[in-house]
């Protein structure tokens, strides 16, 4: 079980470091990006705060707001940030 909680609270900080990365590359605002997935800035907040992990809907949602595979967003940043670049220059 401990495992699966330190998988867990991974992908968790990946999904925010990977969200704050591909908002600066846009130079996108949390209302910004609220507002281009349907999501409230306070919601954008949580989940890059790490406080709230979202449900797979909203993850595909921030995803597609951002112009980003859902995927790539809870990879390791390392390998999701090289990706999140090509997506966003391709934009």
């Amino acid at each position: 079980m401990a495992q699966r909680a330190e998988t867990t609270q991974s992908s968790r900080r990946n999904l925010a470091i990977n969200m704050q990365v591909a908002r600066a590359i846009l130079g996108w605002s949390q209302d910004q990006l609220g507002e281009s997935c349907g999501l409230k800035r306070t919601y954008i907040g949580a989940v890059e705060r790490q406080e709230i992990n979202p449900g797979i809907d909203n993850l595909d949602r921030i995803g597609l707001g951002l112009g980003v595979a859902s995927y790539v967003l809870i990879r390791d940043p390392e390998q999701a940030q090289p990706m999140i670049y090509r997506m966003l220059r391709s934009r």
